[in-house]
């Protein structure tokens, strides 16, 4: 009976309590640098309204509002208050400088409206607040201020180079890294811009699943490498890196205190914890790219870096028509995809056959690049394999360094046609011989005589017969003739096959797609695309760039729409090989999109 009056009592005390006015208050920075995210908070002091937000700025993002309530009894002397409050969180980020005014906010109630201050906030250029002083990083890689997370950032990502002076074709390890100091849940949507004037090749990563820490200038950090990849720049000139975006998963505990319990054990443990996305950007690079020195000598085939040449030979002693093996291995630090074949003048007696050439990476942009020739000697004698020439640019040394390996002495031992019935055997230098069985025995017997017909010469058929093998003779060599210099036209050789060349891609493509090997069918219809137009265009595949090849479509009356559409595609692969398998164009759609894109580009560049 004592708890129930208790409990009347309080109760009633809670009706009569004195109303208390109604207050709206914001609270946010007054100054933020350009893509950092802040919070502007709205506490009003009751629960019982309707709250109107301001009218943000348009080059506001915002995010939320994040709404949470609570309301407090409180007994003192015999004195009842109760306080009630509602706070409002938004979430806002802006990229460009300049100072903003943030409107008031109104909220209503039954008997009155109350409005926010406004308030002013000066968005300074990115990185503007990081000391200048903070020059170290590991690894290798430099760090200029831009890369440190602004003074009260919680959540940056950064792209740090190794270096952003460069000389073109000369390789750039970028590492994408992840800076917070709060809690996250997870990573999602990672989007790269194009990369333009870049030949773009991915560093295979291990998934970010923990954080290390790092401190950076007294502040501690949780830190992770989400990407590396290496750069390849084409084109001289200052190049601008667009931004990368990122959403990270945030976790945010909210208050759900309840009534009696004004304290901070329970408003902690009575608390909940929400995960609500963010959008984090770098910051646009700017990458000077230094053009390489003219002129070019004649054997320098794209290399840029610091290397070593080798060579080795399976063998110097041969018999006829067994292979051997000549290696040529490029080793260092460098531009090891864009290196050419080394041009090797065989002497005139051996065969080679296109070297297989492979690519071994011990680190970003280290490893080596090996040339295998198969040579099968179809003459006796020796034979001089000359030593091989490659020419490479060195940064370090700003100039072209010329690496030769040793040569090579072959004996080839053996008898061509030493069985009979063989067929007679051209040696260079030496007339035509015979070599099969050189003794004949005399038929014995009888023989039959008879009187000798008239010769050929005298008959009309057979002057006709010759003129005709001599008419056929010339149409044979001058087919021929044409066929040779058709061929020595490499760059005409390759335009002629563009297309057919582009259809084998695409057949690989569909039976990867048949194969269940989704995730390569886009990579085999991007290598269709950029095949058939280093070839068509008759571009050198170290100098190909979509900036280059839709300049020279324009040239030839390509015409927009197929220039749109090309973009299209292009763009369609790159992003397919990071976006989720559900996302983006099915990789069947593309390769009929690619295939009828080609089609119709070979009916105009013809």
């Amino acid at each position: 009976m004592k708890s129930i009056l208790t409990i009347l009592i309080f109760l009633l005390a809670c009706l009569t309590a004195t109303p208390q006015e109604v207050t709206l208050t914001v609270d946010a920075p007054g100054t933020a640098a350009a893509g950092e995210r802040f919070r502007v908070i709205y506490t009003i002091n009751s629960t019982d309204g309707q709250f109107t937000p301001p009218k943000f700025d348009p080059a506001f993002t915002v995010q939320g509002p994040q709404q949470s309530t609570s309301r407090n009894v409180q007994w003192i002397n015999g004195d009842v208050k109760t306080i009630a409050t509602t706070t409002l969180i938004y979430y806002v980020t802006v990229s460009a400088p300049g100072t903003y005014t943030i409107p008031a906010a109104q909220f209503e109630t039954k008997k009155a409206v109350v409005s926010s201050a406004e308030r002013q906030i000066v968005i300074t250029p990115a990185g503007q607040a990081a000391p200048a002083t903070g020059q170290t990083q590991g690894q290798g890689q430099t760090r200029a201020a831009g890369d440190i997370p602004s003074a009260g950032t919680d959540v940056s990502l950064k792209l740090l180079f190794s270096d952003r002076e460069v000389y073109a074709g000369e390789p750039i390890t970028v590492t994408l890294k992840l800076y917070t100091r709060i809690n996250l849940s997870g990573l999602q949507e990672l989007r790269y811009p194009d990369f333009k004037g870049f030949l773009r090749e991915d560093i295979e990563s291990p998934p970010l699943r923990n954080l290390e820490t790092e401190v950076i200038d007294g502040v501690q950090y949780g830190t992770g490498v989400v990407q590396r990849l290496v750069l390849y720049p084409q084109i001289s000139g200052e190049i601008r890196i667009d931004p990368v975006e990122m959403t990270v998963l945030v976790q945010e505990r909210t208050s759900a205190r309840e009534p009696f319990f004004d304290d901070p054990f329970f408003d902690s443990f009575f608390s909940s914890v929400s995960t609500v996305p963010r959008k984090v950007v770098t910051q646009p690079v700017t990458i000077r790219v230094i053009p390489l020195p003219l002129p070019r000598p004649a054997d320098f085939h794209g290399a840029v870096g610091s290397f070593v040449l080798e060579s080795s030979l399976s063998s110097t002693e041969s018999q006829l028509n067994d292979a051997i093996t000549l290696k040529v291995v490029l080793k260092g630090s460098g531009s090891l995809n864009l290196a050419g074949e080394p041009l090797i003048n065989f002497p005139q007696g051996i065969e080679k056959y296109d070297p297989k050439v492979t690519i071994t990476s011990t680190g970003t942009s280290s490893g080596s690049k090996t040339f295998e020739y198969l040579l099968i000697p179809r003459n006796p004698g020796k034979f001089e394999i000359p030593p091989v020439s490659y020419t490479v640019f060195d940064p370090n040394q700003e100039k072209y360094v010329t690496l030769r390996s040793e040569g090579y002495e072959v004996n080839v031992s053996g008898t061509p046609g030493g069985t009979e019935g063989t067929d007679p055997v051209y040696i260079p230098g030496e007339d035509v011989k015979y070599l099969g069985q050189d003794i004949r025995f005399i038929r014995n017997g009888n023989g039959r005589l008879g009187t000798a017909a008239a010769t050929l010469v005298t008959e009309l058929h057979y002057w006709l017969w010759f003129a005709l093998a001599l008419f056929i003779t010339a149409v044979v060599l001058l087919l021929r003739g044409e066929q040779i210099r058709r061929n020595a036209d490499v760059a005409g050789v390759r335009n002629r096959k563009a297309l057919r060349n582009a259809r084998q891609r695409l057949a690989r493509a569909e039976a990867l797609l048949k194969g269940g090997k989704k995730g390569q069918v886009n990579a085999e219809v991007a290598r269709a695309l950029w095949g058939y137009l280093g070839d068509k265009l008759r571009i050198p595949p170290s100098e190909i760039t979509r900036d280059r090849c839709y300049a020279l479509l324009r040239q030839r009356n390509t015409g927009e729409e197929l220039i749109s559409e090309l973009d299209r595609i292009l763009t369609a692969t790159e992003y397919s090989q990071y976006a989720p398998v559900s996302e983006g164009e099915s990789p069947a759609a593309l390769c009929k999109r690619a295939d009828s894109l080609i089609s119709r580009l070979d009916d105009v560049l013809d």
